[in-house]
């Protein structure tokens, strides 16, 4: 099998066993090095890396270490302790020591049972060689292998890199992938990484449309309304934006609690809903959901970015419009549209009606000054 050098920086990046909680990891970028600790009761493994390293196919020993550098891998149970150390020495020379309770040993049976299980663990948990270990275990296993060695990974950041290998190089149909996203929104608790892994299969979407449902099932799975919101920007901008699509993006941006990120994508996505009358008052009805009176009249104010707005449009923007509870957001938007469409008569009842929910004198005032001057009324 092709021979591979890794930099295990990424054995350290999200590696958690048993208890997450007490496990550790801190890199050292200007040495190069990375360590690693998790403990428990009556356990406390620890893997220090200098360099880069290359294992074995198999992933039971460590076949080579960059000049200088080393592998420590280090283990307490029970009263009793191991350390495996591998080094390459700057003369070109790799030297193998294994010690049990700080005394130097022959690397026998047993002691090979245990390095190879502290190796595996650490390339497991840690995600490292994710895609080449994915593609032998369906060579060897299929899907169900892959999903089988997921269902022992511990760490989230490592869960995501296999599900993303299996989806990459499982070539699966809407219905696995169906299977495969479900078993991901179960599996991944952590935000970022469910919300890095839906980003990566975004752009295959429209290929997979049987599987849009379930992956907006996904979606709705990530509790961070910003991870959320990043989510549904990339789907949008990755795909072409189908009726379909766009009912999900709207569904699920009224899933959101935040108004900013809410804003934020209808912001984003708002000319695409105005030409078909169900997505428009769906978009509409999601504008409605945003509470803050700012963001608002954000969204609505986006919109007049796009010219020659029909007339229903800009009536269905002027009652969302008279929702605003600020007079001075309403006033501001008003005053927006009136400077957008100047002379239009069209808009004259409308905007009446939306002035009469004005409480404030001078708002009110201003508003119908600017309509006078830009003959919408008179």
């Amino acid at each position: 099998m092709r021979k591979q050098i890794f930099v295990v920086l990424l054995i350290l990046c999200s590696v958690c066993m048993a208890n997450p909680a007490a496990a550790q990891s801190t890199t050292d970028e200007l040495k190069n090095t990375s360590r690693w600790q998790q403990t428990d009761d009556d356990l406390k493994r620890i893997v220090e890396i200098k360099g880069r390293v290359e294992f074995t196919d198999d992933y039971t020993e460590v076949r080579d270490v960059t000049p200088g550098g080393y592998v420590k891998i280090e283990e307490k149970r029970e009263g009793t302790s191991r350390r495996y150390e591998v080094r390459h020495q700057l003369q070109g020379s790799l030297t193998r020591s294994y010690f049990v309770n700080g005394q130097a040993q022959t690397i026998d049976k047993v002691a090979r049972e245990w390095i190879a299980k502290m190796i595996l663990q650490a390339v497991r948990q840690g995600g490292l060689d994710a895609e080449r270990r994915v593609q032998t275990i369906l060579r060897q296993r299929g899907t169900a292998g892959v999903l089988e060695e997921i269902d022992q990974i511990q760490s989230d950041y490592a869960r995501r890199i296999y599900f993303e290998a299996l989806i990459k190089f499982g070539n699966l149909d809407g219905a696995a992938l169906q299977s495969v996203l479900r078993k991901a929104a179960a599996q991944i608790s952590s935000d970022y990484e469910q919300a890095q892994l839906l980003i990566g299969i975004a752009p295959s979407l429209a290929n997979k449309p049987a599987a849009m449902t379930e992956f907006f099932a996904a979606v709705a799975t990530v509790k961070s309304d910003y991870e959320h919101s990043r989510v549904l920007k990339t789907v949008l901008e990755k795909n072409p934006q189908s009726r379909d699509l766009l009912v999900h993006v709207a569904t699920s941006t009224k899933g959101l609690k935040s108004d900013y990120e809410k804003a934020g994508v209808l912001k984003q996505v708002a000319a695409r809903y105005l030409d078909d009358s169900a997505l428009r008052d769906l978009f509409f009805q999601t504008i409605n959901t945003i509470q803050s009176d700012y963001e608002h009249r954000g969204v609505l104010t986006a919109l007049i970015k796009n010219k020659d707005l029909s007339a229903e449009v800009l009536n269905y923007m002027l009652n969302s419009a008279a929702t605003i509870s600020s007079d001075y957001e309403k006033a501001t938007f008003l005053l927006e549209v009136s400077n957008t469409y100047t002379g239009d008569a069209r808009l004259k009842e409308a905007f009446l009606k939306v002035v009469e929910t004005i409480k404030s004198d001078y708002e009110r005032g201003r508003v119908l000054s600017a309509l006078l001057k830009n003959k919408q009324i008179g």
